[in-house]
């Protein structure tokens, strides 16, 4: 064999070990609670979720205390009667469901809670990329593209060095 293939051979193994360390890394002291219900609409209440469920929102809500709301269909193409729910939440979690008019990929409610009117978006979920992703997701999507450049430019060295092609190869 040429001595040009070993040296290739050796860079790009130098490269892949060089840039194996890095990736996302997962904070385990991230507390769950607090970043569960970012999202206040008043000093009592919080939204913890909200997702569309076919043509239903689902609200995730976190009451301090009980308390009355009312939820209604934020927007809707065209005229029409707005769908609108009042109901007593009791301290702690609460699960609402709330029938929309689907019209597109983004839907919304609004919560009053008779001091605050707080519209939400609720938007669908694609089905082609679906969160959320780890440090072992980002790790392992890394590691196979650099396995995968490493054998495509494995296998171009060494027809190249072999001697079964003599033209240059064009890769992209």
């Amino acid at each position: 064999m040429k001595p040009h293939f070993f040296v290739l051979l050796l860079l790009l193994v130098a490269v892949a070990a060089a840039t194996g360390g890095v990736a996302a890394q997962d904070d385990p002291e991230t507390n769950q609670t607090e970043t569960e219900c970012a999202e206040t609409v008043n000093y009592r209440l919080a939204i913890c979720g909200a997702e569309l469920d076919g043509s239903d929102v689902l609200l995730d809500l976190r009451a301090d205390g009980p308390q009355r709301v009312t939820v209604t269909e934020a927007f809707r193409r065209g005229s029409g009667e707005l769908n609108r729910r009042t109901l007593d939440l009791q301290d702690g979690r609460n699960t609402v469901r709330l029938t929309v008019t689907v019209d597109g990929g983004s839907e919304g409610v609004t919560i009053d809670t008779g001091d605050v009117l707080y519209q939400k978006e609720v938007t669908t979920d694609s089905s082609i990329v679906a969160g959320p992703f780890t440090a072992s997701d980002a790790q392992a999507s890394g590691f196979g593209a650099a396995v995968s450049v490493a054998l495509v430019t494995l296998y171009l060295v060494a027809r190249k060095v072999y001697g079964q092609t003599e033209e240059p190869e064009r890769i992209a």
